[in-house]
């Protein structure tokens, strides 16, 4: 499948974004544009692809939905310091890329130091949160208590397995039916962040998911086949321990 509904009027798709249909709004988070300097920095060298990747999919994402918004929820640029060099071409970039066809709303991430220098510069406002249909918004690094609640920052993904111990590691969403909040993945390609089927009997990063049990989290993962309903977490990890006696 290529959407499932999670709250009423919010769709999560298999494009690694939230799609709010009746607001004619897309979701997104954790762009990381300037993470290739970052990982240069440390010695890792590879070609610079991120970016491009990411608007050749930002342009399908514009094409098929049509938004009238996009949100960022946080975390659109890596680098903590301030805005200089190629990234800040690439995130100038992509905000007029989006901005030629929708508004677009920025809600600040921790990655996000002087970011607001950049987006002034494009008369695009900063803010820590919304609310758009209903459903509260943010990054996730600081907590609410607001639901339904969508958020980012925790790049979450899950390592799905065959017969012979093999796997793939797949972005996901995760949705919280109980506690009404929904984690975004990365749409940085470069970002496939914490394994959740091995890592979640720790806290999750957000403040707002520390009273949450991640056990009964609801897996959507992203693939070339589409977005796969894959249980929760605990069903994953009681089958990853399966593969490992095995």
């Amino acid at each position: 499948m290529r959407s499932h509904q999670v709250f009423p009027g919010a769709r999560i798709t298999n494009d690694r974004c939230l799609w709010l249909e009746n607001q004619e709004t897309i979701v997104i988070a954790d762009l990381h544009i300037g993470l290739e300097s970052a990982l240069e920095a440390d010695g890792l060298h590879f070609p610079r692809f991120q970016t491009e990747d990411m608007r050749e999919s930002l342009i399908e994402i514009v094409d098929r939905y049509s938004p009238k918004r996009v949100v960022i929820l946080g975390d659109l640029k890596h680098d903590f310091s301030r805005n200089v060099g190629q990234e800040l071409a690439e995130v100038t970039s992509v905000l007029s890329l989006l901005k030629e066809s929708a508004e677009v709303c920025l809600a600040r991430g921790n990655h996000d130091n002087y970011l607001v220098n950049i987006a002034f510069k494009l008369g695009i406002e900063v803010e820590d949160s919304f609310i758009i249909g209903g459903i509260s918004m943010m990054h996730g690094h600081t907590r609410s208590d607001e639901r339904p609640l969508v958020i980012g920052h925790e790049h979450p993904s899950v390592k799905v397995f065959d017969e012979v111990r093999a796997y793939v590691r797949l972005p996901c969403f995760l949705h919280f039916e109980g506690e009404r909040v929904l984690v975004l993945p990365a749409f940085s390609p470069l970002a496939p962040g914490t394994d959740f089927t091995s890592s979640y009997g720790s806290k999750a990063f957000s403040p707002s998911l520390h009273d949450a049990d991640l056990g009964k989290a609801k897996v959507y993962a992203c693939s070339e086949i589409g977005l796969l309903p894959l249980g929760d977490l605990d069903s994953l990890s009681s089958l990853r321990e399966r593969h490992h006696r095995d």
